[in-house]
């Protein structure tokens, strides 16, 4: 039996022929190549501009060797996900419990999480960029649309705060934890579908 390669994420297939998608990550039949083939003789696609094109790339292709090299989104993006349930979850409870110490924490917690999401976001998009060489599947379209609605979730509600500090007794306050809910769920599902190219399941 044959073994193909998903040449975007690396999912392995086995069987007569290629699925017509990668079940991973989305890419089209046409992005596998056989394990054998691919190993025995992989294939070097000339780059258009020559030089010219190397020069001006040398620069970027540092910075994503450098990303790569460190895990560098892996990392960052464990703050967000680690940091932004807990910010729910002091809301909550000085929403509960009227507890401006608990506001405070949360408002903090949501500050460190709006201090990580351009690095989040900038290290992903090179991971996608040149791992996954920009594939526009239903995968990487819904995991960059969560990532970019953090960040602009996170800074409207860092704003709302600062221009009402006691948001957390308000008459909006329901509205503000929704948006909360809103934006750790969109976390929630950009860090499961990253675990789904990891894991190749």
């Amino acid at each position: 039996m044959k073994q193909w390669k998903c040449t975007v994420c690396g999912y392995i297939h086995t069987g007569s022929e290629p699925p017509e998608k990668c079940p991973v990550c989305g890419a089209d039949k046409s992005m596998f190549v056989e394990v054998t083939e691919s190993e025995a003789a992989p294939e070097t696609t000339p780059v258009p501009g020559g030089k010219n094109m190397q020069a001006k790339t040398s620069e970027i292709s540092f910075i994503a060797g450098l990303i790569h090299k460190l895990h560098a989104h892996p990392i960052t993006v464990h703050t967000p996900n680690g940091v932004l349930p807990v910010a729910v979850l002091f809301l909550a409870v000085a929403m509960l419990f009227k507890s401006d110490s608990f506001a405070t924490a949360a408002f903090y917690n949501l500050a460190v999480v709006l201090l990580a999401m351009p690095v989040v976001l900038f290290t992903g998009y090179v991971e996608w960029s040149t791992r996954y060489q920009s594939l526009k599947s239903v995968l990487f379209i819904t995991k960059i649309s969560c990532g970019i609605a953090v960040l602009i979730l996170a800074l409207v509600l860092f704003a709302w705060r600062v221009i009402d500090q006691d948001i957390s007794n308000s008459p909006g306050r329901y509205l503000f934890f929704l948006l909360h809910v809103i934006m750790l769920a969109a976390a929630g599902i950009a860090g499961h579908l990253g675990g789904k190219l990891v894991f190749k399941d």
